[in-house]
């Protein structure tokens, strides 16, 4: 996931829906804020460490793939987790975390000039053709923006997939968010249904779950919600 918005609370609800459907997780909080730490408890937080929240383990402080490697003590991370969820703003830690070029590459993005230019920054050290999903942060939709993103990126060494994903986010959702982040676990309680479709959207086309699949993690949390 590249771009300047941040993605943290994001990431975290789509790791849930996909741990929900007994898939292991991973995310790499790899920004500059690494806002993580301070959305994710931890009891002895130091300058690199992973931590499990809710049954989602995130990598926090960490420089490359063979340091975090490391300090889990396995030999390949393939192993140990079904996907890996990167958050970069960075495009030093595009190359550093050995990203593949065949890896599902996704711009999350709002419009504003630092969100865009951050994402720019990523998609201009990608070297090899790629493929890029755009997940367009707006309340309301507009081919314009899209074709903006075509236009500034036209050079690039990336191909925009066919699929747009349009997440309607508005201040409620934010609002939301905010409440939810002071618990204990990861809380779905009183996000819209369009932002919750939003990341069924997003974990349909960026990994291999099937929409039924999907639909019953969503119908777990829809339960859990009352």
């Amino acid at each position: 996931f590249i771009g300047g918005y941040d993605k943290s609370d994001m990431l975290i609800y789509i790791a849930k829906i996909l741990s929900l459907m007994n898939k292991r997780i991973l995310i790499i909080d790899t920004t500059l804020l690494q806002k993580t730490k301070y959305i994710v408890p931890t009891m002895t937080p130091t300058a690199k460490y992973v931590t499990t929240y809710d049954g989602i383990d995130i990598a926090i402080g960490f420089d490359n793939m063979q340091d975090l490697i490391q300090y889990l003590g396995i030999s390949n991370y393939a192993d140990e987790y079904d996907y890996i969820l990167f958050d970069i703003d960075n495009p030093n830690y595009y190359d550093s975390f050995e990203i593949n070029p065949k890896d599902e590459h996704c711009l999350l993005t709002t419009f504003d000039i630092y969100s865009v230019q951050k994402g720019i920054e990523v998609l201009r050290s990608i070297k090899e053709p790629t493929e890029v999903l755009k997940a367009l942060i707006t309340r309301d939709p507009a081919s314009e923006e899209s074709e903006y993103l075509d236009f500034i990126t036209f050079n690039l060494r990336i191909k925009w997939k066919e699929n747009i994903v349009y997440i309607p986010f508005d201040t409620e959702d934010l609002y939301e968010i905010y409440q939810n982040q002071r618990y204990s676990r990861v809380k779905f309680t009183g996000l819209s249904l369009d932002y919750m479709d939003s990341l069924s959207f997003l974990i349909e086309n960026l990994t291999d779950c099937s929409e039924g699949e999907i639909k019953k993690a969503v119908r777990l949390i829809e339960k859990e919600n009352g």
